[in-house]
C-alpha cells in the first residue's frame, strides 16, 4: 500500500462564491513542503488557473519540481478558467460554482485544454493528474481529460453523494458517488483511457464495513431519515471516514482508516485537503492560528505513523504509470 497525498492548490476562501480571488494562502506552503521533505512524502499539487499567474507560486512550485519532491497536477475551476461567457454561472469568478459536470462537452474540453496549457507554460511540464473541483466529475469528463494526455483522475468521493449540491442549474446537483469504492478502476474508450485514484474515504464501523451494500443504503437514506440520523449520532459518528485532516480527526481515527484499508487490501491512501486550510483564516476549516497549529500536530503524527507503518509515499501519476504497467 503507498500514500498519496494531494492538495486542492487554488486561490483563498473559495467557500466563499465571488469573492475577490487572492492567493496569499500559497505563502503557507513552504511550511508544509518542509514538513513533507522531513518524513520523505512528495506532495502532488493539483493547482488552478489563478496559481498559474502567481509569480510566488511559479517560483516555489518550479523549485520543487526541480528537487523532484513534488508533483504538479491540475485542479479546474470552471468559474476560473477561460473561456467565459457573459451569463449566469458562466463569467469569470462567479457567484455560482458550476460543476464540470454542468458544462457542455466543448466548453469543459476548452477549460481543460487552457488550463494545461498554463500550467505548462507557468511550470516547465505538461500535468498528467487531474482533480475537477467541487468533484465534478463523470465519464465525459474522463474522456476529456484521456484525450488531453491526462492518466490519471482523483475526484471520485467513495459513499458520499453530491447531489444536493447545487451548481448552476437549479434543478441539477453535483455527481453521485454512493456506489463507488475506494479502489481504482479505468475508464476505457476506444483510443486511450484514463486511471481513476479515488479519495480515500471508508466506513470503518460494523456493519457498514462489511457489507458494501448495507453501507451504500444507509449513505444513501441517513441524510431524510430520522432513526438513521439517530445511529449516525450514536453509532456511526463520522462515517464515512476521510482521509482528510478535519477538525474533527485525531490520529486513532487515521489509525482506523489505515487498518481498514489494510484489511480490504487497498493499494493507495490518497488524502487530501486545500492549500487554504494551510493559512489561519482562509477555510471554513481552520479560523485561527491555533488551529493551524493542531493541524501540523495532527499531520506530523499522521506521517510518523506511516512511518512506523513502513508506508512509502508516491505523487499520483506515478502511482498510476505504476499501476498501469
Amino acid at each position: 500500500m503507498k500514500f498519496i497525498i494531494t492538495i486542492d492548490t487554488e486561490a483563498d476562501n473559495q467557500w466563499d462564491h465571488g469573492r475577490e480571488l487572492t492567493v496569499e494562502n500559497i505563502k503557507y506552503i513552504p511550511r508544509f513542503q518542509d514538513l513533507c521533505n522531513k518524513y520523505q512524502i512528495r506532495p502532488t499539487y493539483l493547482v488552478t488557473s489563478e496559481i498559474c499567474k502567481d509569480p510566488f507560486s511559479i517560483d516555489i512550485f518550479r523549485q520543487y519540481l526541480s528537487h523532484n519532491t513534488a508533483e504538479i497536477g491540475a485542479h479546474l475551476h470552471s468559474w476560473t478558467t477561460a473561456p467565459f461567457q457573459d451569463r449566469d454561472g458562466y463569467r469569470f469568478n462567479d457567484s455560482k460554482h458550476a460543476f464540470a459536470t454542468d458544462l457542455t462537452e466543448n466548453l469543459i474540453n476548452e477549460k481543460i485544454r487552457n488550463l494545461t496549457l498554463e500550467i505548462e507554460e507557468s511550470f516547465g511540464r505538461r500535468p498528467l493528474s487531474f482533480r475537477s473541483g467541487r468533484f465534478g466529475f463523470n465519464k465525459t469528463v474522463a474522456k476529456i481529460l484521456a484525450e488531453n494526455s491526462y492518466i490519471v483522475d482523483s475526484s471520485v468521493t467513495p459513499y458520499v453523494s453530491w447531489a444536493q449540491k447545487r451548481g448552476i442549474h437549479s434543478e441539477i446537483g453535483g455527481p453521485d458517488f454512493l456506489n463507488f469504492t475506494p479502489f481504482p478502476f479505468e475508464y476505457k474508450f476506444s483510443d486511450n483511457s484514463l486511471l481513476e485514484i479515488p479519495i480515500t474515504i471508508l466506513p470503518t464501523k460494523f456493519p457498514l464495513n462489511k457489507n458494501k451494500k448495507i453501507a451504500q443504503q444507509y449513505f444513501k437514506y441517513v441524510p431524510d431519515n430520522i432513526i438513521l440520523k439517530i445511529f449516525r449520532k450514536i453509532i456511526f459518528k463520522n462515517q464515512p471516514l476521510w482521509l482528510r485532516p478535519f477538525p474533527q480527526m485525531s490520529i486513532e481515527s487515521f489509525e482506523e482508516l489505515i487498518n481498514e484499508a489494510n484489511r480490504i487490501k487497498l493499494p493507495f491512501l490518497v488524502m487530501m485537503f486545500h492549500s487554504s486550510e494551510l493559512m489561519p483564516g482562509c477555510s471554513i476549516y481552520r479560523s485561527k492560528n491555533e488551529d493551524i497549529e493542531q493541524l501540523y500536530v495532527l499531520l506530523e503524527s499522521f506521517f510518523a505513523l506511516l512511518k512506523e507503518k513502513n508506508i512509502k509515499c508516491s505523487v499520483l501519476s506515478e502511482a498510476a504509470k505504476n499501476l498501469i504497467k
